[in-house]
């Protein structure tokens, strides 16, 4: 009878045992999945890229909004002889020339009427030369969904990076915006010294 209540104690006992590995086990598991999902929600989300969105037409245009000094009314340009068409004119502001391009000749659009008083100039963060894009209308800032596959396929100018939805309507009111690249926009109106990367 000693026996057998020995051997039903050494029983329990490695039952016990086990039974002690396998719950630090399942207390190590439970806690690794905590520090993943404590990981998981820490982690920022990937910003959706923020731009200007403005107009040209009928097309909708997205420039970066880290290029965006300024938006201004229409201002009154001096010509620029025998400058490319794109190239309106030129006005002052703060004491230096500001270089006036027309956002839908340089694309290779239809331009809008020089006369539209609904028209926006929008300043380009940069030091020399400064620049001045002239659209038809600036819209808004917004967050940019961008189109990935075929949806995003066949830039018609070497200016357009890619394509996006904006993200500031209701779903079925998205609309589709062409990115741009200002330098590569103002590569052909700038001396190749102005230009980064060229």
């Amino acid at each position: 009878m000693a026996n057998s209540v020995r051997g039903r104690l050494r029983l329990m006992e490695r039952v016990r045992i086990r039974s002690t590995a396998e719950r630090v086990q399942q207390i190590l598991d439970q806690r690794t999945e905590r520090l993943a999902a404590r990981r998981d929600a820490a982690a920022p989300a990937e910003a959706l890229p923020r731009v200007l969105v403005c107009g040209t037409g009928r097309e909708r245009f997205g420039l970066p909004i880290r290029a965006v000094a300024e938006v201004l009314p229409p201002q009154k340009c001096m010509p620029v002889p025998d400058g490319p068409p794109a190239l309106i004119g030129l006005f002052g502001r703060s004491g230096r020339l500001v270089s006036v391009i027309d956002l839908a000749l340089a694309l290779g659009l239809e331009a809008a009427s020089p006369e539209d008083e609904n028209a926006h100039f929008i300043l380009l963060r940069r030091e020399q030369p400064q620049v001045a894009l002239r659209v038809e209308r600036a819209y808004a800032v917004t967050d940019i969904l961008p189109l990935t596959g075929e949806e995003a396929a066949g830039f018609r100018n070497d200016a357009v990076t890619g394509y996006g939805k904006t993200r500031s309507g209701p779903a079925d009111q998205d609309e589709i915006v062409s990115l741009l690249d200002i330098e590569r926009l103002l590569r052909s109106f700038l001396p190749s010294s102005s230009v980064p990367g060229v």
